[in-house]
């Protein structure tokens, strides 16, 4: 049998989802022959057979992510070449030289994190109630995760249902943006708004404060948009959509 790998699909692209396959075991195929199609962190990409014979075997099913390498067909079929490899695109040829290293993602990785802080039997009752405790606020001591902090998120993603699955861009989009806020130094951006016009037709002849305008706006916009309000599992690369709309307030005492 020979085995059709999954091949560059170029950019420094590492994995695929399969979206669909054009052949089942059992066809005879030609050369060049659409074979399946995948979704990457950039499009959807159409992979052609590298070579003619019998589909004896498919390794992945639609909707399974595969990294670079992996089996994706096996062939049957005397006189069928070896897999040499088949690159999707452009093949690109430089003398640079690149140093790889170990890449650590998350607060463990930054000088001065500590990581996720949990005992055994927290982190126990995390994998039994599937509760990924990257998404736990702590409340114990020095930044400790308890019982308690588990439960509590447990009980709120029991609350929204069964989460979505992000795939191709939106999946990489999400975890680009949580590797972000992990690795890269939080910052504040301050703006000023002219809200006379706003004031003179609601505030002032209501005489409704403009904090609850604004809560009311950003609520509004939250259900326009309900991926604004979720939950995000890195691990897992799954959302939860929040129903509740919680706002905090921070008021300034005198």
């Amino acid at each position: 049998m020979r085995i059709f790998k999954l091949p560059d699909l170029g950019e420094g692209l590492q994995e695929a989802e399969i979206v669909n396959w054009h052949v089942k075991p059992g066809d005879t195929i030609a050369a060049d022959q659409p074979l399946l199609s995948v979704e990457t962190a950039k499009a959807i990409v159409e992979i052609p057979s590298p070579f003619a014979g019998q589909v004896a075997k498919l390794f992945a099913q639609p909707g399974d992510i595969v990294h670079l390498g992996a089996p994706l067909v096996g062939f049957e079929g005397a006189g069928a070449p070896d897999d040499a490899g088949t690159v999707v695109g452009a093949v690109k040829v430089g003398t640079h030289v690149v140093n790889e290293g170990v890449t650590r993602v998350g607060a463990a990785g930054i000088p001065g994190g500590h990581g996720i802080k949990a005992t055994p039997a927290v982190r126990a009752l995390a994998r039994k109630l599937s509760v990924d405790l990257s998404m736990v606020t702590p409340s114990g001591h020095d930044g400790v995760i308890t019982a308690t902090d588990v439960q509590r998120v447990a009980t709120t993603l029991a609350d929204v249902g069964a989460p979505d699955v992000l795939r191709g861009v939106r999946r990489a989009m999400a975890q680009n943006m949580a590797r972000a806020q992990s690795e890269v130094a939080a910052a504040t951006v301050m703006d000023d708004a002219d809200l006379h016009a706003w004031q003179a037709t609601g505030a002032s002849v209501t005489g409704q404060d403009i904090t609850i305008r604004l809560v009311r706006a950003l609520v509004a916009g939250v259900r326009a948009e309900p991926a604004l309000n979720a939950w995000y599992e890195g691990r897992t690369g799954r959302r939860h959509l929040l129903e509740r709309i919680d706002v905090g307030i921070a008021a300034d005492l005198p």
